[in-house]
């Protein structure tokens, strides 16, 4: 299954960060983002945005 252009996982967003995906996801989860089980977990560009701004502080 293709994965809308528009969405950014938290893999992507670790490297972009130069953090860690373990540390990106906890913090994911912290917020109360759930992902699905099982499920490769997807951002909108807005969530996105939130985690940029929290890693780059």
């Amino acid at each position: 299954m293709a994965e809308p252009h528009h969405t950014v996982t938290p893999e992507q967003l670790a490297v972009e960060l130069g953090a860690s995906v373990k540390t990106v996801q906890a913090w994911l989860r912290d917020q109360g983002w759930q992902s699905v089980p099982y499920d490769r977990r997807r951002l909108t560009p807005e969530q996105a945005a939130q985690v940029r701004e929290w890693f780059k502080r």
